[in-house]
């Protein structure tokens, strides 16, 4: 069981989706549905892929737009077999608010999982965005992102496996913690070969668990694997070694 590995179902039809989860040999790993197959196939599609494969679902929408529209965002997934919905933390306090507030009258069984900044921006993005020259000024960036979680209730984090030791410094000092889910996810060698797409920010399956992560999301380096079912082994390997215990 691959329930802390969420496979990315990007850049697909829904046959292909199909025909790719038909391969999995029942390692039964977390599904994300991002925005592209959402809006090409829609809720439908959600309901059929859980029923079919009893799949926990990733629902990755990154929702960020004036707090009211979320919450009716939020309000039209009612009914949906969701375990995790992402959130832009940028969207701010009162957006985050009515994102909770919402979700647990609509979708009480969902994990909202707050978006800190994407794995496709790095160090020329900060100072171009945001005037960040330093990483000092980027990790604080990344933290005040963290405390707005922790303030407006939200249950995890999207971040990279690079800034985990910010927010478990931050946890120590809460006394709480706040479920941790990574992209960025590559295999040794496609690292070494170049093969990391738009993800800038990456690191291994082993590196992230080591860190702390609790759920990783891989896409491209299952989806479009020569090996998957050696690369699924060895997924199964690290999620059972002692620092990657639940």
């Amino acid at each position: 069981m691959l329930k802390r590995i969420m496979v990315a179902l990007d850049g697909m039809n829904t046959e292909q989706a199909n025909l790719f989860l038909d391969r999995l040999e029942g390692s039964s790993p977390s599904l994300k549905i991002g925005m592209e197959m959402f809006y090409s196939a829609g809720p439908e599609f959600v309901k059929n892929v859980q029923q079919k494969y009893h799949s926990d679902i990733f629902l990755d929408l990154k929702l960020h737009d004036i707090p009211n529209t979320v919450k009716k965002a939020i309000a039209a997934l009612e009914g949906l077999p969701i375990k995790f919905l992402t959130i832009h933390l940028a969207g701010g306090a009162a957006m985050l608010r009515a994102a909770v507030e919402q979700a647990r009258i609509s979708i009480p069984d969902t994990s909202l999982l707050g978006v800190s900044y994407l794995t496709s921006i790095d160090q020329n993005d900060f100072k171009v965005l945001f005037n960040y020259s330093t990483q000092e000024e980027i990790d604080q960036a990344f933290q005040r992102l963290f405390e707005l979680a922790f303030e407006t209730g939200m249950d995890g984090l999207i971040l990279s496996p690079k800034e985990l030791p910010l927010i478990q410094e931050m946890e120590s000092k809460r006394g709480a913690s706040l479920l941790k889910v990574c992209p960025g996810i590559r295999f040794e060698e496609d690292i070494k070969s170049g093969e990391t797409g738009d993800q800038k920010r990456v690191e291994t399956p082993e590196s992230a668990f080591s860190k702390g992560a609790d759920y990783l999301v891989i896409g491209r380096s299952l989806t479009n694997a020569k090996n998957l079912s050696q690369r699924l082994e060895f997924l199964g390997q690290i999620t059972k070694a002692p620092n990657a215990s639940d």
